[in-house]
């Protein structure tokens, strides 16, 4: 599961770093992103270049007729894509990317849960595969909502959680937002746990499952 992440950086940051066409003004850098908000940074592809966009996070899919869905759309499984009514539409047409700076994962069956910040030891910037849809609301405006894809944890993770976002290799990401050159088949290998070596995690404060906190401790090392 990854439903917390963080996205502090400055917009310019992810322009250069996804070599983006496209200014949004109104993106906000956050250091602690919930599910249920409607300014996600995604990347998709489009005939004029990588675009940035806010999109609704969690996904709701065209055919919904409604934006209370019965069942969770803030992680697909990576396993399951192709026998999915929800997903299977979106593999090979639409295809994103989700920057983050990091994302927050809890350990244990049971609460009180310890939450952990997973990041790349190189702290830089990275991408996670995702998949978007548009949704027809009410009032006939057009929602463009996305999910991030999940697959089998890595050593690292293994001792938190059983899942993981994909973290994609920088090398990795114009082959998965292409879609028109590359199909599903060819990209579905990328879908792979991130190499532990890659990675760190450590424990934070408790203060962080509170989606509505948001201040630059909510990363900071418990035994600060």
């Amino acid at each position: 599961m990854c439903n917390r992440v963080r996205a502090d950086f400055e917009f310019r940051e992810t322009k250069i770093r996804w070599n983006l066409f496209n200014d949004l003004p109104d993106f906000k850098p956050s250091h602690n992103i919930a599910p249920d908000r409607g300014d996600i940074l995604t990347v998709v592809k489009s005939d004029a270049g990588n675009m940035g966009r806010l999109m609704y996070w969690p996904l709701i899919p065209s055919f919904a007729k409604t934006m209370k869905l019965e069942y969770s759309t803030s992680n697909a499984t990576a396993e399951r894509l192709q026998q999915s009514a929800v997903y299977k539409r979106l593999v090979n047409k639409r295809r994103c990317l989700i920057p983050i700076n990091g994302f927050y994962e809890w350990r244990g069956a049971k609460p009180p849960k310890t939450p952990f910040y997973v990041y790349l030891k190189n702290e830089e910037p990275f991408g996670l595969a995702g998949l978007w849809d548009t949704w027809k609301k009410p009032d006939g405006g057009v929602l463009k909502s996305s999910t991030i894809i999940t697959t089998e944890p890595n050593e690292l993770m293994r001792t938190i959680y059983r899942r993981m976002p994909v973290i994609l290799h920088r090398e990795d990401e114009v082959k998965w937002l292409d879609c028109s050159a590359n199909s599903f088949d060819k990209v579905q290998s990328l879908l792979k746990p991130f190499p532990a070596e890659l990675v760190a995690a450590q424990e934070v404060s408790k203060r962080i499952n509170k989606p509505k906190y948001d201040a630059p401790d909510c990363y900071a090392p418990l035994a600060d």
